[in-house]
């Protein structure tokens, strides 16, 4: 029996249930999530910060551009959440 393990398991492979996800898929997957929702955050922040300045005069053209630009930090934040509950 050289070189043979025989009948050892190695603690850090054996798992009870054969379907059992790797730990890093689900460690990048909460990743992907975490980013997915600073983005939106950064995108809701950016829109709240748009519309209070664009309260001045003079600014209110630019509100369509502002709040174009937020919706599409938010669209574009929840589909990257949406992988990583896709990953998970």
């Amino acid at each position: 029996m050289h070189g043979e393990l025989g009948d050892v398991i190695l603690a850090g492979v054996a798992h009870n249930n054969p379907d059992h996800t790797s730990g890093w898929r689900s460690f990048f997957a909460a990743l992907i999530v975490i980013a997915g929702g600073a983005f939106v955050l950064a995108g809701v922040v950016a829109g709240l910060a748009a519309w209070r300045g664009a309260q001045r005069p003079g600014a209110r053209s630019l509100r369509g551009v502002l709040f174009a630009t937020t919706g599409l930090f938010v669209a574009v934040g929840l589909a990257i959440g949406a992988i990583g509950v896709w990953l998970s």
